[in-house]
C-alpha cells in the first residue's frame, strides 16, 4: 500500500471518529435539555402545588368543612406563570384530624402535563373564629400514629 492510500484511511478514519464525537455531544446535550425542561417542570408544579396548600390554610368557611370520615371538600386554586396549576381540598380523617391535600399540575402549550406533585399536610381544626372562618393548624406529632 503507497503513502497515499495510508494517509486517505488515516484521514477517513479520523473524520469518522469526530463524526462519532460531534453526534455523542448533540444525543448528551438533548438530552440535558430534556432534563432541564422536566426538572423546570417539576419546581413550576410544586409552586403551584404549595401556592394552593398555603391560600387553603388561611381558613375557609364552616360550611366547606367535611363531616364523615373519607368525605373530601375543594377549598383553594391557584395557578402561576408557567401555566402551572395548584388545587388543594381538606379530607377528613375522623375526629379533629384532616388532611389539606394540594395537587399542582405543570401543562405544556397543548394541555399535556409535563409535571405532577403532590402535597399533603395534616391538621386539626381550630373552632371557627370571629372571621367565621376555620382555622387549621399543624397537626402536632407529625406524620405517626393518629390518636
Amino acid at each position: 500500500m503507497s503513502r497515499r492510500g495510508v494517509a486517505l484511511v488515516l484521514a477517513v478514519a479520523v473524520l469518522a471518529s469526530l463524526g462519532v464525537i460531534a453526534a455523542t455531544g448533540f444525543a448528551l446535550a438533548r438530552a440535558e435539555h430534556i432534563a432541564g425542561l422536566t426538572a423546570l417542570a417539576e419546581v413550576q408544579a410544586r409552586a403551584a402545588a404549595e401556592g394552593a396548600l398555603t391560600e387553603a390554610l388561611q381558613g375557609w368557611p364552616t360550611a366547606r368543612t367535611p363531616a364523615v370520615p373519607g368525605e373530601e371538600w375543594p377549598l383553594a386554586r391557584f395557578s402561576t406563570p408557567g401555566p402551572a396549576e395548584g388545587n388543594a381540598a381538606v379530607r377528613a380523617l375522623g375526629g379533629p384530624v384532616y388532611a389539606i391535600r394540594s395537587v399542582g399540575i405543570r401543562s405544556d402549550g397543548g394541555g399535556n402535563p409535563l409535571a405532577t406533585v403532590r402535597v399533603e399536610l395534616l391538621v386539626l381544626l381550630e373552632p371557627a373564629g370571629p372571621d367565621s372562618l376555620v382555622h387549621p393548624r399543624a397537626y402536632p406529632r407529625g406524620w405517626r400514629s393518629f390518636p
